[in-house]
């Protein structure tokens, strides 16, 4: 794994301040899927083979239903992305931190693909 590698080629689409459109989980959590806005399409970060996700919001972030909020109410926005190669159990993988209050994720996983919509 080359988290610095990744974290480099996320950077480059300058992500900072870019509206989450979507997090979403699948296969019992082995995929992780989080897309947002860039100027000119939307991006996908998928995280595959996760070992381990956990997000962290305030109480008052999830009194209302998120499922009826249209684009312009989504409140999260991508502050910053931390990636480091870690070793768990003899095996290497990249652990992702992501900050976009008022919720916040952090992912262990095999890969992560990026790709433009």
């Amino acid at each position: 794994m080359n988290a610095r590698k990744i974290l480099d080629e996320i950077e480059e689409l300058h992500y900072w301040d870019a509206r989450v459109l979507q997090m979403e989980s699948s296969f019992f959590g082995d995929e992780l899927k989080i897309v947002f806005e860039d100027t000119d399409f939307n991006v996908t970060l998928l995280f595959t083979g996760c070992s381990r996700y956990s997000f962290v919001t305030s109480v008052e972030d999830r009194l209302e239903p998120l499922k009826e909020l249209t684009k312009t109410k989504i409140p999260y926005f991508i502050q910053d992305i931390e990636m480091t190669d870690v070793q768990i159990e003899g095996e290497n993988l990249l652990k992702c931190n992501i900050l976009m209050p008022p919720l916040n994720a952090e992912v262990v996983c095999n890969t992560i693909r990026i790709a433009k919509e």
